[in-house]
């Protein structure tokens, strides 16, 4: 029942109904159920990747998410299948020595009996043969609890470091776990191990809650700096989404919250801010400086992370302007030779690396929002009515679509295949225009081409009568403007980090995608339209999620935590904008095909 205060809404797809206070709008409604709108623009109502479905007043409509409010009589019709996203789980984990900061001693009772007038802490040390600490108080207080209980046989002393953090008497031995998160700025994938022998028990993923507040970094410091309520908010939201993928991952393996002692934690700077709740004003401002790039450990506690309260909670050390966590993880998780490789990932935000096991140079590049349908006339994320790879059978455009749906639009990997197929055939020159006069009267495609309300040229990749929606799914002129100017970013990065870096193009032994764009995506098409380079003799190789890897060897090796301390100390930041050759490069390098990369 409804109160003067709150709304009953209902998404019948869902088969749910919640109260929502009044005021507020669908896309809020749909966070509230664990569905957050893409609202790309900060919810300003410009971006229109929020359009929902809802029916009101006995009337079926599309609206924008953030704008229009909830009503007394609005059913909002998302399902499940339709909200998830095809987010990249997947990581390409190696040999690693197993050697966790977190793990348990188990000692028999028998073997625990302080000698008199002396210390619980001496015996404790004498019995696992090291000089281990007990620092916090709410440990020390259960140690004198629990310590000298005679009803059970054995004592499970649980070590993060020379630290205890946990004692629990019992009568078997038991397992401490702990989990790999990997925050990206559209989602969070969480990877559940088993402490004791290194097993991965579960991984779950979800979209990042604070999508809410914008689909980008720079909407999303805009939205935390503005008031204090605000940046903690937008903490909220990611905390709330650790949160449930832990709750997920405790259902699916049957593991207790409280057996849970660590959470290692990547993710690019301003994730890393708005997790820590650190104001990221500064940030999005000229120099772009952070608050610290060091490691931060806490308690699980202190967060408000639903593992054992005791628990640590790492979140891996920064590199330099917008290059955060995220691109330490990759490198830690790059093979530890000499080779120079040039790491590209290709995520919301775009990170850059060169170098070898003893340098890295790293870049950001400002890539990501339209290759993920951002700006795109007809672009979305990857999920379920997404066109996501475009091939030309028997002269016929196929267009396979993610969940085997009806088109609804075009996502990351479908964009590039929608460009390098109009390059190809011939559609476009290679300035990015669509071709006109006798190259359109003598092209077979030309019935293929129209022209909108605003006199902008598209191009029908779909019919109306080949789609069961009977939407064409088209690309604008303007839409392969965004996609050159991407490409261009990503290109002239490479290109110039390289350079700085002191070597050739042709030193690279190895060129590395990382992140799930770079997964999905067609590399030759890619290189085709001169996204990625194209390097005689150098390979190309897509890691996973480089970032997924890196934070669970730092999980389970003490070498490997140890290695992704010292990444800082041999990486240099390069901020590219304000290096002079930039912005020549950047024009020349919109140009469709490939360019040069010295």
């Amino acid at each position: 029942m409804s109160s003067l205060n709150t709304i009953r809404v209902c998404f019948p797809l869902l088969d749910k109904c919640i109260m929502v206070e009044v005021g507020k709008t669908v896309a809020e409604a749909c966070a509230l159920v664990g569905f957050p709108q893409n609202l790309v623009c900060g919810g300003k109502g410009t971006c229109k990747k929020c359009l929902v479905t809802i029916r009101e007043n006995d009337l079926v409509s599309e609206v924008l998410g953030c704008q229009h409010l909830v009503s007394e009589d609005i059913a909002i019709l998302i399902s499940k299948e339709a909200a998830l996203s095809q987010i990249l789980e997947t990581t390409s984990n190696g040999e690693l020595s197993f050697n966790p900061k977190t793990r348990v001693a188990t000692i028999p009772i028998t073997a625990l009996k302080t000698e008199m007038c002396s210390y619980d802490l001496e015996t404790i040390r004498k019995a696992i043969d090291q000089p281990v600490k007990l620092t916090s108080l709410k440990v020390l207080q259960k140690s004198a609890e629990v310590f000298h209980q005679k009803s059970f046989s054995l004592m499970n002393f649980i070590l993060y470091n020379d630290e205890i953090i946990d004692l629990v008497p019992g009568n078997e031995p038991i397992s401490a776990f702990g989990v790999a998160f990997d925050i990206g700025t559209t989602s969070v994938v969480g990877y559940l191990y088993d402490l004791t022998n290194g097993v991965l028990i579960h991984q779950y993923s979800s979209l990042n809650k604070q999508i809410s507040f914008g689909g980008d970094v720079i909407s999303r410091i805009d939205y935390a700096s503005t008031a204090p309520e605000n940046l903690k908010t937008i903490q909220h939201a990611i905390i709330e989404t650790v949160n449930n993928i832990l709750s997920n991952l405790f259902y699916e393996s049957n593991i207790p919250s409280e057996a849970i002692y660590e959470c290692v934690f990547c993710g690019n700077s301003t994730m890393a801010h708005l997790f820590l709740g650190l104001n990221p004003l500064h940030l999005g401002l000229s120099p772009f400086t952070g608050i610290t790039r060091d490691m931060v450990v806490l308690t699980a506690e202190e967060l408000g992370i639903n593992i054992n309260p005791q628990g640590r909670i790492t979140f891996l050390p920064l590199l330099g302007g917008f290059v955060g966590a995220d691109t330490a993880a990759v490198l830690l998780g790059l093979p530890k030779d000499d080779n120079y490789r040039l790491m590209i990932d290709l995520g919301t935000n775009g990170e850059i690396a060169v170098g070898n096991r003893d340098r890295y140079f790293v870049a950001s590049t400002a890539c990501g929002p339209a290759l993920e349908g951002a700006g795109i006339h007809m672009g979305m994320r990857g999920t379920t009515g997404a066109i996501e790879k475009i091939t030309l059978d028997n002269n016929e455009i196929t267009c396979h679509v993610i969940g085997n749906a009806a088109p609804l639009g075009f996502c990351g990997s479908g964009i590039i295949d929608a460009i390098a197929f109009l390059y190809r055939e011939k559609l476009i020159y290679n300035r990015g225009h669509f071709i006109k006069g006798e190259d359109l009267d003598n092209h077979p495609f030309k019935d293929r081409f129209g022209v909108d309300a605003n006199n902008q040229r598209y191009f029908v990749f779909v019919r109306h009568s080949d789609n069961p929606n009977g939407k064409e799914m088209v690309i604008t002129q303007k839409d392969i403007r965004a996609v050159q100017l991407a490409k261009a970013a990503i290109f002239t990065g490479c290109s110039l980090l390289t350079e700085k870096y002191g070597i050739k193009a042709t030193d690279l032994q190895e060129i590395t995608l990382a992140g799930a764009f770079g997964n999905y995506i067609d590399i030759e098409n890619a290189q085709f339209i001169g996204l990625l380079p194209e390097i005689a003799g150098v390979p190309i190789r897509s890691i996973g999620n480089g970032a997924g890897t890196g934070a669970q060897l730092f999980l389970l090796s003490q070498d490997e935590a140890k290695r992704c301390q010292e990444i800082p100390l041999i990486t240099t930041h390069i901020e590219l904008a304000t290096d002079p050759n930039f912005s020549t490069l950047y024009m020349q390098n919109t140009t469709l095909g490939q360019n040069e990369m010295k």
